[in-house]
């Protein structure tokens, strides 16, 4: 099998595969031990967990009648048309595109932006992550992305200051919170102040909110209450995880100006059916069980027990971002492989963020007690013997 099979981003030579056997509530079982997955499949993927069959089994019964659209030839379907009207209605007034990844729904927001002013130069921040594209990977400093396949010439990189945003640009694309920078907050004067000057010189601002969307913050879109994009971009959670999309939504001001010119995007699939029934059972879910509301008393349980963790010296900080949680060692020269290959003698499958030293962790949002006393007692004795 590993001859059959290339990962990225991993040495296939000497790295052994993990091979998953079967998926619990919040995390999955390897060679008959259970772990707990902190970061949910990846940035919080998974934000009710892996055993939510209704989603697919919704999904299933849907693709059975309608199971594909392109949206070639203007073909559609009353699916397709719903999400877009309960996205238009949640977000306050954007008009999606829907996609496959969010590499591609950055690609489609870079265009986007080229059409409505015909500019061609673009900006992004220092340590953030846009996608895997080649154009996605330029706009951010995805360097282990750049050094080797190159980067195209018309990104620019700033360190959170707003001195390199110039006339000339087409658009700057920021994340709502960068999970590969430590959740780092650049602060209220940041966000007011790129707002305007954007505003100001007619500049597209562009938000991924790929990472922090789907219901970690209180909302279901993670920029709302911090910045007020012209476009965004959304993936990863708003399915619940279970089958992939991703969507680029527009303000009105960029929708007038685009809708009548032709829009190269996507062709074939251009998004996955199955992803768009994945979402709207997932807000389905989200309203019946009313889940973003739980956010607040989760963080709230989260800081107390890290709190704790810092009055016992386990770990030196944290930030969050809802309930994303970056928390930071004492020691912070241990490898990031060294460090995961601990974590699973706990039962604990999670990341050490290299760029940052941090470590990932995203609360679901459907958790229940048992969740938080298996989570604290598992860090406690992991932090306890990683201190010694």
């Amino acid at each position: 099998m590993p001859s059959k099979i290339l990962y990225p981003f991993e040495n296939n030579i000497i790295q052994p595969l993990r091979i998953i056997t079967e998926y619990t509530r919040y995390g999955f079982i390897e060679k008959n031990k259970e772990f707990i997955d902190l970061t949910l499949g990846s940035c919080g993927c998974f934000p009710i967990g892996f055993k939510r069959n209704e989603i697919i089994e919704y999904v299933s019964n849907n693709m059975k009648s309608i199971p594909y659209s392109s949206g070639e030839s203007f073909t559609t379907n009353t699916a397709v048309l719903e999400l877009a009207e309960r996205f238009y209605q949640m977000s306050g007034g954007y008009s999606s595109v829907f996609s496959l990844s969010g590499s591609d729904a950055i690609e489609g927001a870079i265009k986007m932006a080229q059409l409505y002013n015909g500019k061609n130069k673009f900006l992004g921040f220092k340590k953030s992550y846009h996608g895997s594209t080649y154009m996605s990977s330029s706009i951010s400093d995805a360097t282990n992305i750049t050094d080797i396949f190159g980067k195209d010439s018309r990104c620019i990189v700033s360190d959170y200051t707003l001195d390199k945003i110039t006339d000339d640009l087409c658009a700057v694309v920021v994340e709502t919170c960068s999970w590969q920078n430590g959740l780092h907050d650049p602060g209220k004067n940041f966000w007011d102040s790129l707002r305007k000057i954007c505003t100001d010189k007619d500049i597209v601002l562009i938000v991924d909110d790929i990472a922090m969307c789907g219901g970690k913050t209180n909302t279901f879109f993670g920029w709302q209450g911090r910045i007020v994009p012209d476009i965004f971009t959304v993936g990863k959670a708003i399915t619940a995880g279970y089958f992939p999309l991703s969507a680029t939504l527009a303000n009105n001001k960029i929708y007038s100006k685009i809708k009548n010119k032709l829009w190269p995007h996507g062709f074939s699939y251009s998004f996955n059916l199955s992803g768009v029934y994945s979402t709207l059972a997932y807000l389905d879910i989200l309203d019946k069980e009313n889940l973003l509301s739980n956010s607040s008393k989760f963080i709230e349980i989260v800081k107390l027990m890290c709190d704790n963790f810092i009055k016992k010296k386990l770990i030196k900080y944290y930030k969050n971002y809802g309930v994303v949680f970056n928390l930071y060692f004492l020691n912070n020269e241990t490898s990031e492989k060294k460090f995961e290959n601990f974590l699973l003698q706990y039962g604990i499958s999670a990341r050490l963020w290299s760029s940052d030293g941090g470590m990932l962790l995203v609360i679901p949002i459907d958790a229940d007690k048992e969740y938080f006393l298996n989570l604290q007692d598992k860090l406690f004795k992991a932090f306890l013997d990683y201190k010694s």
